[in-house]
């Protein structure tokens, strides 16, 4: 289905890096080198990390459909993370992008606990937490964007990767861990 397919994490994390990393740089030259550092980081290297175990059989497929065979990628996906905020520190980075990269660490790190205790939604945890960092770095505005997790949820259920409440846990997660983290974070 085009709809699970077009909303992977691996889409829409550096879709909302990027925006939400636009509120903080000083033009698009910085945008493209702060972004594709964390871009590089917490999402390539997980990307390429579960497309090894996927040729190695370990994983059925990239949507790692076991919840213990995601805990390996989204460790990545926190490792890198960190790395990629170590670099931003070290090129000097506004500090609203260290905050945002603080942020995405403590988001993979937060998914990744909940993971070992239920499978939540990664495409629906990922874009309602993308939605609610947006509003709090641009405005209400943004907030109907979350309306776009119900096409993704019902997506991921027509396909039979997810249960309802595994899709109900991944959007509750997501938003709740989000605000909890722009508002201890001083976001904007």
């Amino acid at each position: 289905m085009w709809v699970s397919a077009a909303t992977t994490p691996y889409i829409t994390v550096p879709v909302f890096i990027l925006l939400c990393g636009a509120r903080y740089v000083g033009g698009p030259r910085e945008l493209l080198l702060y972004g594709g550092i964390v871009v590089g980081l917490s999402v390539l290297v997980p990307l390429g990390y579960t497309a090894h175990l996927v040729r190695k059989g370990v994983v059925e497929d990239m949507d790692v459909p076991g919840r213990f065979g995601r805990l390996g990628p989204l460790a990545a996906a926190a490792l890198g993370s960190a790395v990629g905020l170590a670099a931003l520190h070290v090129l000097g980075a506004p500090t609203g992008v260290l905050r945002l990269g603080m942020m995405l660490v403590a988001l993979a790190a937060a998914v990744f606990a909940a993971t070992a205790f239920l499978k939540i939604s990664g495409h629906v945890t990922a874009w309602t937490a993308g939605c609610v960092t947006l509003a709090s770095l641009w405005g209400p505005w943004a907030l109907p964007s979350l309306l776009g997790a119900l096409p993704i949820a019902w997506s991921r259920l027509a396909l039979g990767r997810h249960t309802p409440l595994e899709l109900v846990a991944g959007a509750a997660y997501g938003i709740a861990v989000s605000a909890v983290l722009a508002w201890a974070m001083g976001l904007p």
